[in-house]
């Protein structure tokens, strides 16, 4: 076995057809700024961070011969459920962001839509527990976070694989280290 490395999940790029189209969506919908761009591969790319220690997270990019996409989704962790429906009312409002639908996956409630060139997006809260996943069930943000939470207790807590995220993290963890 080769020797582990720490590596960590640093960005994501995507090929698109209409570079100014995506950049305006994801700085204005997800406030992401344009850290740089410019000619490359024959093609435009432009550079998006919100992060200061990070040069781009995603890199949007025309290219000749391009491959259709495969991306499967981006994914934007919010802090609060109070986050997750500012979120869910700002894609409402903008009319690039279609297919909206929300779910509960126990470990996470989500909210996703698909952007301009109808790559899936996700936005969502991690929540305190953890079942087997994938799990999909409907979410309804228009509960108030307590019955969100009792909903989410009442969905999953007799799955056998159900526990608190804490637990489940310990148990990674030591998978990953040893």
């Amino acid at each position: 076995m080769s020797e582990k490395l720490n590596i960590s999940f640093s960005h994501v790029g995507i090929f698109v057809k209409d570079l100014k189209r995506m950049a305006r969506f994801y700085k204005e919908v997800f406030h992401f700024i344009e850290t740089d761009g410019g000619e490359a591969r024959g093609g435009e790319v432009v550079f998006l961070s919100r992060h200061p220690n990070e040069h781009h997270q995603i890199a949007l990019e025309t290219a000749g011969d391009r491959p259709p996409s495969r991306v499967q989704q981006l994914s934007f962790r919010l802090p609060s459920l109070g986050d997750l429906r500012k979120m869910t009312a700002r894609l409402e409002a903008e009319e690039e962001a279609t297919g909206l639908y929300q779910i509960n996956h126990c470990n996470a409630w989500s909210v996703y839509c698909y952007d301009p060139e109808d790559n899936r997006v996700e936005v969502f809260v991690d929540t305190p527990y953890y079942v087997k996943q994938p799990c999909l069930h409907d979410l309804d943000l228009s509960m108030t976070n307590d019955e969100i939470m009792r909903a989410t207790e009442e969905l999953f807590g007799d799955e056998p694989t159900f526990k608190l995220r804490s637990e489940w993290s310990s148990e990674l963890e030591k998978k990953i280290h040893a």
